[in-house]
């Protein structure tokens, strides 16, 4: 499969009058955007302006390495501004109006430049980037979905600069600066517009219609091309209705797709993707779209700002910085989402309820019943002393009898909705793919719990060991939020046996079972005793308003 480093060798001797601008170019042009050009003194002025070969040159001499600034492939990047560097068509494009602004404290990352094929205000393309690996940029991205952002607003005075020097501006972007390239466009005066030869996103964002009206999307949709590789996340979030679209064949996987030196060419143009996106992408889109809507704007804005608030915590500024702190990192975003704030719970929850449950999640988790069961720790702590006297009582048998209903029930419900699904849509395989694969999952699972030996007991132990995992993480979680002492004691003992219980049940022979079970009953009882006690020492009762 060709990319677009090799169309721009292909068609590198070909300068744009010999051959006229394409939507390929569009995509190289926007993957040069990435280019690290801010060490360039000569560039980094507000009238600085330098072919894009010699601003590679320009690195050489200060011996800079050819960077990109986003967490991909590096060295793929590097191959293609080489190529484009050493050719006619895009070596001699000059590049002007360079900027690349980071504020993290404003959640601020835009970057854009211009390319023309000759600085005399005739033509030219405004290229803006798309996120960096900066923290604050991701944080950005998350932002426009309960409001208009930094980047937006400097983009359209960015583009509004651009028309006070050319005569006709092509504009286009990828991740979020395909956003950025659509938004900046759409709010432009009508005698401005009017000025704006072509429109491009690359897997590009739409927008939360509470933040911008979809007016304004019919207003550029007959200027505007909206390019995606099959498994597209990040360009099909509030998915904008345009109408020269294209689904396009990547050499990577998944969310690897994303990467533009990873699309396919084919014959110097797009190598589409006849099947369409990814039923996973799809799923997973929906998920992202419905549960954003789920969500109150204003707590969406609360747990969006607390996330990666806590992602930024220590200093921490970069996603590598992040990720090589290990579960550090990892822990503190579990304290929002699984700490002491309702809203971030729900929040969080809400996303695999809208995903994998279509929300019908949420509607147990809000009746009356639960909802006063979640508010009153003497239900709680009763509620644990009886699973306690159960697990006491029961037979070990009785164990592998629930497991295996649990399991079953889970299998039967799985294929029963898939086969729904799939009738419906008058057996479309290909549109239900994800629920097939998950039936079908769940079904070899089951045939093997039951068929081979000792399978179940294997399963068995990894779902209680899960639960011990959590009830320990519960504890500790309570453990920070008391202002008691001793409680506090208590409830950090009992989540060092859980977590011991937890360890020793995915480890432990299946000669043990009753050792394990005789455990988990005991400290279900200390657990639901202690609840209880707090419960009458602060007069909690069963009903709280």
């Amino acid at each position: 499969m060709d990319n677009i480093t090799d169309y721009v060798r292909w068609v590198g001797g070909t300068d744009f009058e010999g051959r006229p601008f394409s939507r390929v170019d569009n995509i190289v042009l926007c993957q040069l955007s990435y280019l690290d050009l801010k060490d360039i003194p000569e560039l980094n002025t507000e009238d600085g302006v330098m072919t894009l070969r010699e601003a590679v040159s320009a690195l050489t001499n200060l011996g800079l390495s050819i960077r990109k600034m986003a967490p991909d492939d590096s060295e793929r990047f590097t191959a293609l501004v080489k190529a484009a560097a050493s050719s006619v068509r895009f070596g001699e494009l000059y590049i002007s109006s360079f900027i690349d602004v980071l504020n993290e404290e404003d959640s601020l990352q835009f970057s854009a430049m211009t390319f023309s094929s000759a600085p005399d205000g005739k033509w030219g393309f405004v290229a803006f980037r798309g996120t960096d690996s900066t923290i604050a940029g991701w944080k950005e991205d998350f932002m426009t979905s309960f409001q208009l952002t930094s980047s937006q607003l400097l983009a359209e005075e960015y583009l509004r600069s651009a028309l006070d020097k050319y005569d006709t501006v092509t504009v286009g972007g990828h991740s979020k600066g395909g956003n950025l390239a659509v938004y900046s466009a759409a709010v432009l005066p009508d005698v401005l517009f009017a000025r704006i030869d072509h429109i491009y996103t690359n897997d590009g964002p739409g927008f939360c219609p509470e933040v911008l009206s979809t007016e304004l999307i019919k207003r550029v949709n007959p200027k505007t091309t909206r390019i995606l590789p099959q498994f597209s996340v990040v360009g099909s979030v509030f998915a904008p209705d345009i109408d020269d679209s294209y689904i396009i064949k990547s050499d990577k996987q998944m969310a690897d797709q994303h990467e533009l030196c990873s699309w396919g060419i084919d014959h110097g143009d797009l190598l589409l993707a006849p099947e369409g996106i990814d039923p996973l992408a799809e799923r997973i889109n929906k998920g992202i779209d419905k549960w954003i809507f789920s969500v109150d704007i204003n707590e969406r804005k609360r747990f969006i700002n607390a996330f990666f608030d806590s992602m930024g915590e220590d200093g921490t500024k970069t996603l590598e910085e992040f990720t090589a702190q290990g579960t550090k990192g990892w822990e503190r975003i579990l304290k929002v989402v699984l700490g002491d704030d309702e809203g971030f719970r729900l929040a969080a929850a809400a996303l695999p309820d809208q995903m994998f449950l279509d929300g019908e999640g949420k509607k147990i988790t809000r009746s009356k019943l639960i909802r006063q069961f979640r508010k009153s720790d003497l239900a709680k702590g009763l509620a644990m002393i009886l699973s306690g006297l159960m697990i006491f009582l029961i037979p070990e048998e009785f164990l592998f009898v629930m497991v295996s209903i649990l399991l079953l029930a889970a299998t039967v419900i799985s294929v029963t909705l898939t086969v729904k699904k799939m009738k419906k849509d008058n057996w479309n395989f290909q549109a239900h793919l994800v629920d097939a694969t998950v039936s079908s999952v769940l079904l070899a699972t089951t045939v093997i719990t039951f068929v081979k030996e000792g399978a179940l007991f294997v399963m068995a132990s990894g779902i209680f060991a899960a639960l011990l995992f959590a009830c320990s993480y519960n504890g500790m979680a309570r453990a920070k939020k008391t202002r008691s002492r001793k409680y506090a004691v208590v409830l950090i003992i009992l989540s060092a046996v859980w977590a011991v219980s937890g360890i020793y049940i995915l480890f432990a022979p299946e000669n043990t079972l009753r050792v394990y079970m005789i455990i988990v009953g005991i400290l279900a009882i200390c657990d639901g005793l202690v609840r209880v006690i707090k419960a009458y020492r602060v007069r909690h009762r069963w009903f709280v308003k």
